[in-house]
This record gives C-alpha cells, structure tokens and sequence, in this order.
C-alpha cells in the first residue's frame, strides 16, 4: 500500500510532546498517551514550501514523488553529506555500515572543490554516482522510509523558511 505524507502545522509546545512521547498523532488528531483524551485537530495547512534545499529532496524522495537515481551527481553528494552531518539521520543503526563509505566520497569531492578544481569535483562525483545510488536506494532510503512509517523519525516542514527538519522520536 503506498504511502503520502500530508503537512500540518501544529504549535511547538505540541511538536515537543510528540517529541516526548507524551503525545501520539492518531489520523488528524493529537491526543494524550495516557488517557488518550484529544489535545487538538490537526488541520492541513496547504503545500509544503517549495525550497532547492536538499532536505526537501530527501522528503519527496521518502514520499515517493522523486528518485534517488533521478538525482544529478551533485545532489547526490550533497544529500551524502546532508545525512552524514546530520544528528538523527546518521545515528541510525542500518546507516552505520555506509556512513564511512559516504564520507569519504563526500570529503575527497569537497577537497577538490575547496582546491577550486571544480572539473575534477565534478568528474569525480559522476564516477561515484553508481556507488551513492547504490548506497542511498538500495539500503538507507528503504530503511529510513521504514522508521517514518514506523514513527520513530518525523518529517517536520517549518513553513517560514521551506525546510525539512527530521525528528527522532525520543524514547
């Protein structure tokens, strides 16, 4: 069954008791885990913000609306670096494995960029293009996908500034 992911807003003192698991979302309602009374009804809040930033591109691809292997070589590098800097998307169990694998690809293209040899930047990323897809939609975008599905990680889109932030639920 295929799965899409709908944007609401909800006020910050709401966003932390998800966050602390005091609160659960059950459809479009907030409600208390414990007595399971309502807390509020959530309402969409229209389109998420467009954005270039690569967290909007991590979110479509987990929605489903973009392939990892549509991405250029660039945005692949820099999703790579997005996630291996990133607190809760690199400290993932099933991400270990490739974290090392994806640092150094990120650093060695980022050392020719910062030296300006930006053809060599560029040339490099394309021959590691085969081995970032591999990485990205073979094992962590299936696992990620996963711990959303699950509600272990929340896609929050803040609506000021169109960026995607990744919340870890706290056990």
């Amino acid at each position: 069954m295929p799965y899409i992911y709908v944007p609401f807003w909800v006020e910050p003192e709401i966003l932390e008791g998800l966050k602390l698991g005091e609160y659960e979302r059950k459809g479009g309602v907030i409600r208390r885990r414990d007595n399971k009374r309502i807390v509020c009804w959530l309402k969409q809040e229209g389109k998420i913000p467009e954005s270039k930033d690569i967290s909007r591109v991590l979110f479509k691809i987990i929605a489903g609306s973009a392939d990892v292997e549509a991405l250029s070589d660039i945005e692949l590098i820099e999703l790579g670096s997005f996630i291996n800097s990133h607190e809760n998307l690199a400290s993932f169990n099933f991400y270990q494995g490739c974290k090392g694998a994806v640092g150094a690809i990120t650093r060695k293209y980022q050392l020719f960029f910062k030296r300006g040899d930006t053809n060599k930047a560029k040339e490099y990323a394309h021959t590691k293009r085969q081995a970032l897809i591999n990485l990205f939609a073979r094992t962590y975008i299936p696992n990620l996908k996963h711990q959303v599905e699950l509600h272990y990680i929340t896609m929050v889109p803040n609506e000021k500034t169109g960026l995607i932030t990744f919340v870890k639920k706290i056990d």
